[in-house]
Parts: C-alpha cells; sequence; structure tokens
C-alpha cells in the first residue's frame, strides 16, 4: 500500500464532513467530483469501475498531471507529490485543518 497524507482536523475540531468535502469542491473549480473511478488491471487489461465514491480529482496547473483526493472518515487522503502538497494546504486552510502524514508529520 502507498503511503498517504491527509488533511484533517485535530480530535477535538471534529471530523470534516461529507457536505464540508462536496461544498468546498463545488466552490473550486480545479476539484471536480468523481461519481466513480475507473482504472485498468495492468494483468489482465480489464477495466475496473468502483461506483459513488467521494474523491475528486485535481489537475495540477504547472505539470497538467491529474490527482485524487479520496474522502474516508473525516479526511480526505492523497499519495505523496510535491505538487499535490501545495494543493492540499490550500484545501486544509479552507477546511481549518492540517495536513499530515501517516506516520503524523507535519507538512
Amino acid at each position: 500500500m502507498a503511503y498517504e497524507i491527509h488533511i484533517l482536523r485535530t480530535a477535538d475540531a471534529g471530523e470534516i464532513s461529507l457536505q464540508e468535502w462536496h461544498a468546498l469542491c463545488a466552490a473550486d473549480p480545479s476539484l471536480e467530483l468523481q461519481e466513480q473511478l475507473l482504472g485498468i488491471n495492468p494483468r489482465t487489461g480489464e477495466t475496473i469501475v468502483l461506483g459513488e465514491t467521494d474523491a475528486a480529482s485535481w489537475r495540477s496547473p504547472v505539470s497538467g498531471d491529474e490527482y485524487l483526493f479520496d474522502y474516508r472518515r473525516g479526511r480526505i487522503s492523497f499519495v505523496h507529490d510535491d505538487e499535490l502538497i501545495i494543493k492540499a494546504k490550500d484545501i486544509a486552510q479552507a477546511l481549518g485543518a492540517r495536513v499530515e502524514g501517516d506516520e503524523g508529520e507535519a507538512y
């Protein structure tokens, strides 16, 4: 499993609600909520579809690469990338949250 980084609040501040996440995505034109995620099985070439997600895609204006922020259980998670850290900090600030790694380190 890949090392993940999370946007989350302190325990006393409460979890980020799904409604807050959806509202932020609606207000930020660079974030696009994904109703389903598609992937390709590298061994078989089969298309894999995950439905009913609360993930949002973001395309870097610098590299053009597309990244995914995944909302799960009151936090927003993503795989580390330097470009993504900058966007994650913007998201965290808008939600009154912080950015931290799997081992608790602050970004």
